[in-house]
């Protein structure tokens, strides 16, 4: 089937600053919303946590999906529960709870409002390997887009014909508008080292 695909790269992001590092924000549905305008009905974001202890603004109807990229922290939801975090691993909550950090990381966000819903996965390839991504959407979803940013290393892929090689921080778009109910994508390591991804899967409710 035929995709809308767009490869966005580092000069394409936004880059903000929040109480507790740099922010970067990747991208967001509909164009040409926004995190500041708390328009978006889905997003994608990084940010680097440089303080030893923070905490997330209030994000009333949003729901998260955090992922830590690199380096360690514990996420603390006041009067819910604690979790600490390594690289790759991740929590979902809500954004009107009130959560603190404890750590130095940075983070990989999921953003997502009224009847979207998403999920992250971490997928690495080693030096000059390939490996086929394959997604199923649930039945009582509709998938919206498929998602696979560079966290470090670079890989290729063909798509529609036409081939997108990535390197780290790029992200790859994949818009899945009247989708099937499998998606299937082969990923190929470009260079010498283990290349690390995080796939967003974005559906509508």
């Amino acid at each position: 089937m035929k995709y809308n695909v767009e490869l966005l790269r580092q000069e394409n992001y936004k880059p903000t600053f929040w109480s507790g590092g740099m922010a970067t924000e990747l991208t967001t549905y509909p164009l040409n919303s926004d995190y500041a305008s708390k328009n978006f009905l889905w997003r994608l974001g990084v940010a680097k946590i440089d303080i030893p202890e923070s905490t997330f603004s209030s994000l009333p109807k949003v729901s998260r999906k955090f992922m830590v990229i690199e380096g360690k922290i514990t996420l603390d939801h006041e009067n819910k529960y604690k979790k600490p975090l390594n690289s790759f691993e991740q929590d979902d909550f809500m954004g009107d709870w009130k959560t603190k950090t404890y750590g130095k990381a940075s983070v990989f966000n999921l953003m997502t409002r009224e009847n979207y819903n998403g999920e992250l996965l971490h997928l690495n390839i080693s030096p000059s390997k390939h490996l086929k991504f394959e997604y199923k959407t649930p039945l009582n979803k509709d998938l919206a887009a498929i998602c696979f940013y560079t966290v470090n290393g670079g890989f290729n892929s063909t798509i529609n014909d036409k081939v997108f090689e990535t390197v780290k921080n790029d992200l790859i778009l994949i818009n899945c508008v009247n989708s099937s109910y499998t998606h299937e994508f082969m990923l190929s390591n470009n260079t010498s080292e283990i290349t690390n991804i995080i796939v967003s899967i974005i559906y509508r409710n």
